[in-house]
């Protein structure tokens, strides 16, 4: 319990100054471009109703937000949300960390940094947006990108897998998708974006029927204690119940083996 309030103390992803730096952050590293059908754009900050992880309220961000823009697709954008779910998938990765999907390059750079990790596999079917990342990033030794169907790699054996495709939506895909990496791969520990807020969505009364995974659990207490501790939790909204419900059910047959 001692280990778990430290390392809670650090926990700090939805303090606007944290957000504010990381968003700064990677304004000056990454510069705007565009290859074929890809391009770095940005906007001119948010202001309004701005979403987070978890919450949504009236703020503002005074700082240009990168987005990746693709065929009829905007794929990334470089927002509070983005920053604050990214975060608990960044403490999770550790050893050899497998990533669907390169987006800006964010999270596998804030990985790499990380001592623990010692090596990442990055899976993305797009070259030019490949190309995009290198054009802003030198190369790291830590850092492997293979270009091509992420379900029809070759298996390896990974400490940490984060599955981030999914367009800030919950659907049944990411069901799918976890049963077949796992078949693919072996997997100490599996994450996916916004896994912590569909935890927390999730009717008691069905959740105790399904054999979550440890580092589920633990991740979605963590974002809950921090949102609680940063004042937000009056904002808190959760997902539509029907398709958290509906997603669970379908959870529930491939974990409950």
């Amino acid at each position: 319990m001692i280990t778990f309030r430290k390392e809670l103390l650090k926990l700090k992803p939805f303090e606007k100054e944290y957000v504010l730096n990381k968003i700064n952050e990677s304004n000056n590293k990454i510069k705007k471009n565009k290859i074929g059908d890809y391009e770095i754009k940005s906007v001119d900050g948010l202001k309004g109703l701005v979403q987070g992880y978890l919450y949504t309220k009236e703020d503002s961000v005074d700082l240009e937000i990168l987005e990746l823009h693709g065929p009829e697709h905007i794929w990334m954008r470089l927002t509070p949300l983005e920053i604050q779910a990214s975060y608990f998938a960044i403490k999770m990765a550790k050893g050899k960390v497998g990533v669907v999907g390169l987006g800006l390059g964010y999270v596998v750079e804030e990985m790499a940094k990380k001592s623990d990790v010692k090596e990442i596999i990055v899976y993305e079917i797009s070259k030019e947006v490949i190309d995009l990342y290198y054009s802003n990033f030198d190369k790291n030794e830590k850092v492997t990108i293979v270009c091509g169907d992420a379900f029809e790699a070759k298996p390896e054996n990974f400490d940490f897998f984060y599955a981030d495709i999914y367009e800030y939506k919950i659907t049944s895909q990411i069901v799918s998708d976890y049963k077949k990496f796992n078949e693919l791969h072996n997997i100490e520990e599996y994450s996916f974006f916004g896994m912590e807020h569909f935890l927390l969505s999730c009717s008691y009364n069905e959740i105790v029927w399904v054999y979550i995974p440890e580092n589920w659990m633990e991740s979605s207490r963590r974002a809950f204690e921090a949102i609680q501790e940063s004042n937000l939790l009056e904002y808190y909204e959760k997902l539509d119940e029907n398709l958290v419900s509906q997603v669970l059910a379908e959870f529930k047959e491939v974990l409950n083996v």
